[in-house]
This record gives structure tokens, sequence and C-alpha cells, in this order.
């Protein structure tokens, strides 16, 4: 039976916290997408970082056994007159969003345990397709990019998900979410706008095929030649396809201080990565979510980065550390070969 009144208090601590885009959907398995992931396993379209078990992409309930109802939350972080750096992804030079967005998702489970049911969190902690969970959740849109589109904060925002066992919305027939998927492709939202298509660097958009985003290739551990020459002189993550969006022109920016821009990257330049020791990576780096990969695949970027650089090339020296010399040696072969 659906609670209404912990919905309705949901409601006001969504408002309290600032979260203006939240939704309720049934907890279920995601039937309508099996043929779609199967698809992109045998066509070979998922990234490494992408789970190719099929059943663990739709099937919510292998995360929480007794789940009712999935809760999606979109928390913004794009903020105004920030000198964002150019070449590392807007949304990693604030602080780690895991922590942030999980310190909102875990004020809503206390919330839902004092009326005696219990939840579990997720932020980018587990293989469900969280855009498609948002966009039946009402959260947003999904847009040509693949992203997910709220009305207030556009697409950048993060987003966080919470399963918990008791009824917040109705359940619907099987065919509602059979046609709410094929709507998706249908891209209303989006017009005639083809401006993220037009503007991806590696013309990614229209296969959908995310092997060769840069973003993607950024966080890939390892890269053959081909690959590094489609970075696009990025050491991290890629904001093209929504930079380039109108829908993210006129928008409202984000409320919590802590996705501002940390201070020491407005002092960060490329000399200064390609040489920080793991004291400067933990102290500075470590806050961020591009850390994730360590410390070598940043500086290897950087050098892909500078590969046309004979001279910046030849002067680096990592010692003992054969990943990076690796990728040294390839780039000055790769020059000297010309």
């Amino acid at each position: 039976m659906l609670d209404i009144k912990l919905r309705e208090g949901l409601i006001n601590l969504f408002e309290s916290l600032n979260i203006f885009h939240y939704g309720f959907t049934p907890c279920r398995k995601f039937f309508e997408l099996k043929s779609y992931f199967e698809s992109k396993v045998k066509n070979s379209h998922l990234t490494e970082f992408e789970e190719k078990d099929v059943e663990k992409r739709i099937n919510p309930f292998l995360y929480f056994e007794n789940g009712k109802t999935i809760i999606s939350i979109a928390i913004p972080y794009l903020h105004n007159n920030e000198n964002y750096k150019k070449d590392i992804s807007k949304y990693t030079q604030g602080m780690d969003y895991h922590f942030v967005v999980s310190d909102y998702l875990n004020k809503v489970c206390n919330f839902i345990k004092e009326f005696g049911y219990n939840c579990k969190y997720f932020c980018d902690t587990n293989n469900l397709p969280e855009r498609y969970i948002a966009y039946l959740s009402g959260v947003g849109h999904i847009g040509r990019n693949s992203l997910l589109y709220t009305k207030k904060y556009g697409s950048y925002v993060f987003l966080g998900e919470i399963i918990t066992n008791v009824v917040l919305c109705e359940e619907k027939p099987n065919s509602y979410y059979e046609e709410k998927f094929r709507e998706i492709s249908e891209f209303r939202k989006c017009g005639k706008c083809y401006s993220c298509i037009k503007n991806c660097p590696n013309n990614v958009l229209i296969e959908k095929n995310f092997n060769k985003c840069v973003s993607n290739l950024t966080q890939q551990k390892h890269l053959n030649s081909e690959e590094m020459k489609n970075l696009n002189e990025m050491i991290f993550g890629c904001d093209v396809c929504q930079d380039s969006c109108p829908k993210n022109k006129v928008i409202d920016y984000a409320f919590d201080e802590r996705f501002k821009i940390q201070e020491f990257l407005k002092d960060v330049d490329d000399k200064t990565i390609i040489n920080m020791d793991n004291k400067y990576f933990k102290e500075n780096f470590k806050k961020l979510s591009c850390s994730w990969r360590g410390k070598n695949l940043l500086k290897r970027n950087v050098m892909i980065k500078n590969r046309e650089n004979l001279k910046f090339l030849e002067k680096l020296n990592f010692d003992n550390v054969d990943y990076l010399n690796n990728y040294k040696n390839t780039l000055l072969n790769n020059k000297n070969q010309r």
C-alpha cells in the first residue's frame, strides 16, 4: 500500500535540501532494456567500465532483494563564473561527487528508516541504468548525447538512487515502460537540434559506441596509437557535447559550495601534473573524482596532450615506472617516424 505520509515527508525533505529534481519509480526488472543491452554486448559497444552481464544491468533486486520503489535525485554541479580548466571535465574540478551526493542520499535514507523501512543508496556504485531510472522517475529527459537533462540545471547534474522496501508510487503495466523506452529514440525535447552530434570530436553519437568517446579514452587504462590521437588534448573527461547544447545555455547554477573548483587547480599546469609526487597527488588530486585511476594515468594523458612537443617529451624522467616510460617511448617513436 502506498505510504502517502512518507512520500509527502520526503517531498518536504527534498525541498529543505534544495533538491528540486527528484522522482519515484517502481522497483522492477527493466525487461524492456534486455535486448538493447544484449545488442551492445554483441556489437562490442560496451566500454571497459560497463558491466557485460545484462542481468546486473536490468535487475535491481540483485542489489536490494525486497525493493518496492526506486528514488532518483539530481544534484547540480556547475558553478557560475568559475575559471574551469579546459582540459579537465568540469564535473571533476570540485570535490569528488561520490562523497557529496552520498551525503544527500544518506540524509534521505535516515529519514526513510525513521519510518521503520529499509533502504540502500547508490551513487555510481551499481550497474543499473541510472539515467533511464531518472527518466522513468520524471527527473528529466534523455538527450541525443545520452545525457540526462533536467529542466532547471540542464545536463550538469550528478544522479543518485535509493532502493527502498516502501511503496511510494503506483505500479504501471509493462506496455507503459515499453512505450517510455521507445519514446527515448524520438528525442522530442531535442527537436531538430543535432549540435552534440555535429560537435562530438570522435563522432560517437551516431552509432552510440562510447568506446571512442574522449571521456572514456582518457580513463581507459591502456591506449593504442590510434586511440591516443583521439584524446582531443584532454587530460580527463570531455564536455563538448553538453557545452555545445542550447539547453545548457540558460540554466540555474549549483547551490553546493563543495562543487566549486578546487583552489589548487587554478595554478595547475601540465608541468605540475607530469612532475607531481605521491604527496602532491594525495593532498590535491585525491579530492577529485578524476583521481580514481591514479596519478600515472593523468601523467600519461598530459604526455599525449603534448605529443607534438619533442623537447617536452625528451626531458621527461619517470625513473623505473614502466607504464609511463612505455607511453613516452611510443610517442617519441611515432614522432620520429614521421
